[in-house]
């Protein structure tokens, strides 16, 4: 693909995304990503249209071994990162719709529902001279929002069933933590409704890595609020293992000062100067777990 056919046409524009979606293979791989159907139209520089339906699709997580052999290093040798490639060409237009649904996917085995659309995005097409991730052909190529995000809007929507929480958490956990050497022993994770504005979670896990074996317990009472922050209500942790009762009484002022602490979810939301804010967010809980708000 030359800079002249970018975008150029919805073909090109729906390879590139699924190859986007592919994550880096040296730290993760994900299967069934061929089953997630991808449309677009596009309009000159204008994305008139894009949707990435996950629906149906089965998704499995791969953690990549490494050699766990004493004094075998678990990562390649640390470089200086490479220099940014120069931009070559940029290209304004306006995305009208995305779209990115799955009612539901599956993954490791557990459906999630989401669906999430942006409407009217100013954006950028970008050229660079040189991929900007080494062995990325695709990442040469980017489809960035321009002036702030100003004028975009769009809704966000997830939801599971309670009960698949920690099945799907220790799906997850369980090759990371092998990666590296440990073992998963058991993990129970439960969310309820703390009030009309907030969560309680528990967590109980056990992990073992080589000869020790280590298991903490704990609580947390988060409060939401309907412009994206949440306040740490209350948060306690204990082990009946000597050891780790006796490295969490060390952290105890560290913890205590978690509580009362806010946090703003808009901050991951602002990223290189986008304008983009949670408005109406709820967190309900019953048989199900859901997720939703207004984006804008």
């Amino acid at each position: 693909m030359t800079t002249r056919d970018w975008p150029g046409d919805s073909t090109t524009v729906e390879r590139w995304i699924r190859d986007s979606l592919r994550p880096d293979p040296s730290e993760f791989e994900i299967r069934g990503i061929d089953d997630v159907r991808i449309s677009s139209t596009v309009d000159g520089d204008d994305l008139e249209r894009l949707v990435v339906d996950g629906t149906g699709a089965v998704l499995r997580l791969r953690v990549p071994k490494h050699d766990s052999a004493p004094g075998a290093s678990t990562r390649p040798a640390a470089s200086a990162p490479p220099a940014t490639p120069e931009i070559v060409e940029r290209r304004r237009g306006t995305a009208r719709t995305v779209r990115m649904l799955a009612r539901p996917v599956e993954i490791e085995g557990i459906p999630l529902t989401i669906d999430v659309q942006l409407d009217d995005a100013p954006i950028e097409w970008q050229v660079s001279a040189s991929p900007v991730v080494p062995g990325r052909p695709e990442s040469r190529y980017a489809i960035v929002v321009a002036d702030d995000g100003e004028g975009m809007r769009g809704s966000f929507l997830a939801s599971m069933a309670a009960d698949d929480l920690t099945p799907l958490l220790t799906a997850i956990l369980r090759p990371a933590l092998k990666a590296g050497g440990a073992r998963l022993r058991h993990l129970a994770v439960t969310v309820a409704q703390d009030g009309t504005d907030g969560i309680r979670i528990d967590a109980a896990a056990g992990v073992r890595w080589r000869l020790i074996a280590a298991s903490a317990r704990g609580r947390a009472r988060i409060g939401i609020e309907p412009d994206g922050v949440v306040t740490v209500r209350d948060l306690r942790v204990g082990s009946r293992n000597p050891f780790v009762a006796l490295a969490l009484r060390a952290a105890r002022k560290r913890i205590r000062a978690e509580i009362g602490r806010r946090h703003d979810l808009n901050e991951g939301l602002t990223a290189d100067g986008v304008r983009l804010r949670l408005h109406d967010l709820r967190v309900t809980v019953g048989d199900e777990i859901r997720v939703s708000a207004r984006l804008g």
